[in-house]
């Protein structure tokens, strides 16, 4: 997953010139081999009527079967127990874990999974809100952390999407704590050390980033080159809205303030199946620039809203003279 075209490295011209499509570094990045002896969403969807533009429907007794048994699925389950239980998906999603880029890819991979019964579908999107389906998630060491039924009220969810970090970050989370840094002019809570570094890709910004789950990366970035808070923040949010950024999701936009100082927050889409958050917090010229990314179309974790929250600027904020 990366920031191809982010409003991320536009910020960088924003100030002198008008907003130039740039391209930078990603923070986080999914690569990696999965493999899988599910069949992929494509392979399923070329099996069904769907390419023809028919609707799939899933036979009366498969749907009774899982539906009957459901209610037999526990939390940590695995894959095999599960399909013990409902029998085999109709296809499986395997997601490599998150890293940052400057950690190298692991020997061994390291992959959670979604996996799919569908009952009803009409369209090619693989994650249509009109679907009648149940999506399981496990984690990278093969775990079931969430049950999700789609339009099948009879049936309750079962976990969370981020109960994952729970069971991951168990030991992190119970050490949440404030960081304060006077010379940068802010204080925030995070589970670990954010590790503050000058940014590899952007070396006038100083960087302090924190995993938040195997899947979840937030970074600060602070940018103390003085610019004019509201043109810089106007020809951001035109620039969004002008197409600059790609998969922008328009409801996310929306004007934010701390102690008193202006910022502006979206979220938009990336392929092949995630979501980005970016807030910028300007304070007298100095710029706080927060970026998570994470994988599938659930809303923003709450492990970085937690961060996001509780942000607070000192009374070094102010750009030093």
């Amino acid at each position: 997953m990366s920031m191809k075209t982010s409003i991320l490295a536009l910020f960088l011209s924003a100030a002198s010139c008008g907003l130039i499509g740039q391209n930078s570094s990603p923070t986080v990045v999914f690569h990696g081999n999965c493999p899988n002896n599910l069949p992929s969403f494509q392979e399923w969807f070329q099996q069904t009527e769907l390419p023809q533009g028919g609707t799939y429907v899933a036979h009366g007794e498969r749907k009774e079967r899982i539906v009957r048994r459901y209610g037999k699925l526990r939390l940590q389950m695995s894959l095999e127990e599960v399909e013990q239980v409902l029998g085999r998906p109709d296809f499986a999603t395997p997601r490599p874990t998150a890293r940052l880029t400057t950690t190298p890819e692991p020997n061994e991979p390291q992959c959670s999974n979604e996996v799919a019964y569908i009952f009803k579908k009409s369209s090619e999107n693989i994650a249509d809100l009109e679907d009648v389906a149940i999506y399981l998630s496990f984690s990278k060491d093969g775990k079931l952390y969430w049950v999700a039924p789609q339009n099948l009220p009879s049936l309750k969810s079962l976990g969370s999407p981020t109960e994952a970090n729970a069971v991951v970050f168990q030991n992190q989370t119970s050490s949440w704590k404030e960081y304060s840094y006077p010379n940068e002019g802010f204080a925030i809570t995070t589970p670990t050390d954010p590790s503050p570094h000058d940014d590899a890709t952007m070396p006038e910004m100083k960087a302090h980033t924190v995993h938040l789950s195997p899947q979840v990366a937030l970074t600060l970035r602070v940018s103390s080159q003085a610019r004019d808070c509201g043109a810089t923040l106007k020809q951001l949010k035109d620039g969004a809205l002008s197409g600059k950024q790609p998969g922008l999701l328009p409801t996310s936009l929306r004007d934010v303030s701390v102690g008193g100082y202006p910022g502006v927050e979206w979220e938009f889409e990336l392929p092949p199946g995630g979501k980005e958050y970016e807030r910028y917090i300007c304070a007298d010229g100095r710029f706080y620039i927060f970026a998570a990314s994470w994988l599938g179309t659930q809303k923003k974790p709450a492990e970085v809203t937690r961060v996001v929250d509780s942000f607070r600027l000192l009374s070094a904020a102010k750009q030093p003279k």
